[in-house]
């Protein structure tokens, strides 16, 4: 066959197709795998209202009620004005269940030793129906990040004993 004939020969409409077919998987594919990938970014949203997404997971059980924890975080609100961070109090700080909002609280729940979380969440999962601070801006959600360097299991007793010996160290008459 001459190249000319080759020229005027008529396609091979099924090839085409074929072609076109696998192009079109392999976008899917990608954008699948795209999607999958990307479950790490869209956060876990609870009944309460919570917003949950793990940046960097931990090792070991997750926080528990009875645990204490040492925690690095920085609250904001809805426009990023920081509206308080462990820095601004010398670090990282201790922390119980006991201690902090409800919707802290059930985010702690989900943390574990050395991972970096966000979450989001009402001001009626902090302040219940009682009004925000005047800090706080109105109707606006916190969103905290966190990062956890130690969870001591059992601490949130000892935490206990040691504020009771503080406040009793308060109350003692000074000479």
């Amino acid at each position: 066959m001459s190249v000319a004939e080759a020229a005027h020969r008529p396609a091979n409409s099924g090839r085409a197709a074929a072609l076109w077919l696998a192009f079109l998987l392999n976008i899917a594919a990608g954008v699948g795998l795209a999607w999958i990938g990307a479950g790490s970014l869209r956060p876990v949203l609870t009944q309460s209202g919570l917003q949950f997404r793990q940046i960097k997971a931990g090792k070991g059980e997750p926080i528990g009620r009875p645990d204490a924890a040492l925690l690095d975080y920085i609250l904001t609100a809805d426009d990023g004005t920081v509206l308080d961070s462990s820095e601004t109090h010398g670090g990282a700080q201790p922390f119980t269940m006991d201690q902090v909002f409800p919707g802290f609280a059930e985010a702690m729940a989900r943390m574990q030793e050395g991972g970096e979380y966000r979450f989001t969440m009402p001001q009626k999962l902090a302040f219940g129906a009682s009004p925000p601070p005047p800090s706080f801006p109105k109707n606006s959600n916190l969103t905290f990040e966190v990062r956890v360097r130690k969870v001591v299991r059992g601490g949130a007793a000892m935490m206990q004993q040691m504020q009771a010996q503080q406040g009793q160290q308060q109350q003692a008459p000074q000479p």
